[in-house]
Parts: structure tokens; C-alpha cells; sequence
């Protein structure tokens, strides 16, 4: 199996503007960038299930909250991007470089592959890593506004800043939809 996508991942990460440009321009990167995404999630659900007496479908919800405001935002702020600021390009070039950059979230396994070992608070652990990932993830997105959609710096920021936002307020409703009222209490 050919991993180049990992190396990819790793260019964007390291924000090198060719590698994002070809990326964006590989509609066969479409689907690696779903792949980037998912791995960590499935990972997750099956050392999670491993190591904790959660109900299983509690945990799938828990750990689908992040992949789907994750997927959700990075659309939200192409869509800003474009009708806000009048930038050219396509949301689904967008989506695969920001998602390539998702490589960061696979990180989000350690904490995951420590409870093995005895760290007591696996969840609090794994917000933390899913917090610096995210961080991450917008200074990459924050460089592809400015490079691919051309946006001023005052704009890639505004847009940033409404997909945060955006992104607070959809974890919030999913949390309360696939979770309930004790959502906020847990997270």
C-alpha cells in the first residue's frame, strides 16, 4: 500500500505551499483526506472500547462530535470565504488541504494507547491533544486562505474566527443531540 498521502500530509503540516497547491488540485486526494479524518476515529472508538465500561454507542458519539464539526467547519469556512470575501477557488480543493492537515489528529490515539498503561484521565487527555491538533490545523488553514484563496490577512483571520465560533456552536448542539444535557457537564 502506497502511503504517500502520510508524506503529504506531513508537507502540509510543514506548510509548504507547492505540496497544498497540488493537493488542491488532486481530486484523488479527496478521498485520503477522508481517510486522514477517519483513522483517529476509528482507532479511538476501538482502544476506547478496550479500556473503558462506557457504553460502545456512547463512545462512538463522544469521538464523532470532533470528526464532524471538524468536517462541517472546514466547509463553513470556504463557504465564509467565498460569499463573505468573494474568493475563487473550490470548497472541495479547500477541504483536502485543511484535511490533509487533519494528519495532526492522529495524535489523538496517544492518550488513548496510555490508558493502557494507567493514565487515569484518558478523555481529558484526548481534548487536550484534539485542542493543539486544532490549533494547528487552523494556522495551516489560515495559510491555504491566504495562498489559494487569495484572502487579505484581516479576512483569513475574520473567516478563522467565524469558523471557531461556528465550530463551538455545532459541537454544542451535536453534544446535546447524540449526548444530552450532560454534554456541557462532560466536556
Amino acid at each position: 500500500m502506497n502511503l504517500y498521502f502520510i508524506k503529504d500530509g506531513l508537507e502540509i503540516l510543514k506548510l509548504n505551499k507547492a505540496k497544498m497547491s497540488q493537493v488542491a488540485g488532486d481530486n484523488n486526494a479527496t478521498v485520503w483526506a477522508f481517510v486522514i479524518l477517519g483513522v483517529p476515529l476509528v482507532a479511538n472508538i476501538v482502544l476506547a472500547a478496550l479500556q473503558t465500561t462506557l457504553f460502545l454507542s456512547m463512545q462512538i458519539k463522544l469521538l464523532l462530535i470532533p470528526l464532524i464539526s471538524i468536517v462541517a467547519v472546514i466547509f463553513l469556512m470556504s463557504i465564509v470565504a467565498q460569499q463573505l470575501f468573494h474568493a475563487k477557488g473550490s470548497h472541495m480543493a479547500f477541504f483536502r488541504v485543511v484535511a490533509y492537515a487533519g494528519l495532526v489528529t492522529w495524535l489523538s490515539v496517544i492518550p488513548f494507547i496510555l490508558g493502557f498503561v494507567g493514565v487515569a484521565d484518558v478523555y481529558s487527555i484526548f481534548n487536550l491533544v484534539n485542542l493543539a491538533a486544532g490549533i494547528w490545523m487552523l494556522v495551516v488553514t489560515y495559510h491555504v486562505l491566504i495562498d489559494y484563496y487569495k484572502l487579505t490577512q484581516q479576512n483569513a483571520i475574520i473567516t478563522i474566527v467565524l469558523g471557531i465560533v461556528g465550530a463551538a456552536i455545532l459541537q454544542s448542539i451535536l453534544g446535546r443531540i447524540l449526548i444530552g444535557q450532560f454534554y456541557s457537564l462532560m466536556y
